[in-house]
């Protein structure tokens, strides 16, 4: 009997689910891409000190390379165009772009900072995402023979000058827990040890400067004080390592051939070394007080763009979003032109660790945290829903594996670089984030005593 009860009101709700009339629920049309400003890291490079420095760390010298130092190489501007074609074919599918042809004049605007590799990086970049397509003119600031670099990714010493000694000083140790002798050595850093066998393998033939013997202490440096000591002065080496095997080059050169003799093993142990070389960085890059004094003026101007992309009539804007914190940064101006689709900006590494530090950023990626090697990018997506003027804003770290780039493989929507969205400032995890929302959250990051309010790019030949 009960069988019978539990039939019936089983086709019972049948009939009613299929009464004529009835209409499904409405699902909301999905949301449209409607801009993309990327602030990307240029392509791969040889090291930017000589190797008559990097010999005095380890037992061996250190491989040649086939361009000048901090040059863009011929493997990176492969493994660039491979960037560039998976970007057109990523923003086709979110409906930004036509599928074939030339972008139209106006749509895309590219900007670079006065560094060779970096004019060079996007040329080869665009050359993948618009092959074929000469009209791609690039901006930046006019060369400077006295070597003064583009102020928006190169604020502090340029433009302004550092955090004064002392105050730079106490917030390094702020973050140097519990004491800057055991932050900056090996004892809390273990992995150093494995680094300095990788550069001395035999005790009995040491390097002139030995790593784990260099000496703790805080010194003038680029952006104020720098904290010195057996991890910093990793830093730059580590990341040498990773260059080597991004490059393709034999594995016989890749650390003096010993990271590994196949590419799985080399990679396994540049993950375990690569944590050394991203908290070195850190400390003068995410430290809040670091970040704020090189970072705030790209991050206004990019703030400033993202405001006049979304500024339809009813829209957010900077002023209105956070007009308590936009005092004196009300003149700042957006890069590119209005109307603008992409904006492309080849910046450094040091770029993409302050905005990492000033909007609260953090991300892992072919199993590392907060690394930044060649080509990486931090994607600033502007969504809206039809029929809305809001929009919410998605920020994407973008990069390819270090397996990606040693083989420079192609890269398409089935085989993608990785991707990982971000949670800014202001913003939550896992929902949509409003524009507004996140203006006022990041102006509040912004120290306006480092901001310089105009661009100076001239349009380069193609």
């Amino acid at each position: 009997m009960r069988f019978f009860a539990a039939l019936l009101l089983c086709l019972s709700l049948a009939a009613t689910a299929q009464t004529p009339g009835k209409k499904p629920a409405h699902k909301p049309a999905p949301a449209e891409l409607k801009f993309v400003l990327i602030v990307s890291r240029h392509g791969i490079r040889p090291p930017l000190q000589p190797t008559s420095t990097l010999d005095q760390y380890s037992a061996e010298p250190w491989p040649d390379w086939e361009v000048p130092l901090g040059e863009l190489t011929p493997h990176g501007a492969i493994a660039l165009q491979q960037m560039g074609q998976y970007l057109r074919l990523r923003y086709v599918e979110d409906g930004l772009f036509a599928p074939g042809g030339c972008p139209a004049p106006g749509e895309l605007y590219l900007y670079a900072d006065t560094d060779h590799r970096n004019i060079d990086s996007t040329r080869a970049t665009f050359a993948g995402f618009a092959p074929n397509c000469d009209h791609l003119d690039i901006d930046m600031m006019a060369p400077n023979p006295s070597g003064i670099r583009d102020p928006l990714f190169n604020t502090v010493p340029g433009t302004f000058a550092p955090p004064p000694a002392a105050e730079a000083e106490a917030a390094l140790r702020a973050v140097l827990h519990p004491t800057p002798e055991f932050a900056l050595s090996a004892r809390g850093n273990p992995e150093l040890n494995q680094l300095a066998r990788i550069f001395a393998p035999s005790p009995a033939h040491q390097p002139a400067k030995p790593i784990l013997d260099q000496p703790i202490e805080f010194k003038p440096g680029t952006y104020g004080v720098a904290a010195h000591g057996p991890l910093s002065t990793a830093s730059s080496p580590i990341e040498d390592l990773e260059l080597e095997f991004v490059d393709a080059k034999p594995l016989t050169q890749v650390g003096w051939g010993r990271l590994g003799i196949t590419d799985a093993e080399a990679d396994a142990t540049l993950l375990r070394l690569m944590p050394l070389h991203v908290k070195a960085f850190g400390l003068g890059l995410r430290t809040p007080l670091y970040a704020r004094a090189q970072g705030s003026s790209l991050l206004a101007h990019l703030l400033a763009t993202l405001s006049r992309a979304a500024s339809t009539p009813g829209g957010p804007s900077m002023e209105t979003a956070s007009s308590s914190t936009w005092v004196g940064l009300k003149d700042v101006k957006p890069i590119g032109p209005t109307g603008t689709k992409l904006v492309y900006l080849s910046a450094h590494d040091s770029n993409i660790f302050t905005l990492g530090g000033q909007l609260g950023l953090h991300w892992r990626a072919d199993s590392h945290s907060d690394d930044t090697p060649p080509d990486s990018q931090l994607a600033f997506e502007l969504w809206q829903q039809p029929g809305h003027t809001d929009y919410n804003i998605r920020i994407v770290y973008r990069a390819q594996t270090l397996i990606q780039l040693r083989s420079a493989e192609t890269l398409s929507l089935n085989n993608p670089p990785a991707e990982v969205q971000l949670t800014p400032t202001g913003c939550v995890a896992h929902r949509p984030c409003p524009l507004a929302t996140f203006l006022a959250a990041a102006t509040r990051t912004v120290d306006p005593a480092y901001v310089k309010p105009t661009l100076v790019p001239i349009t380069l030949a193609p």
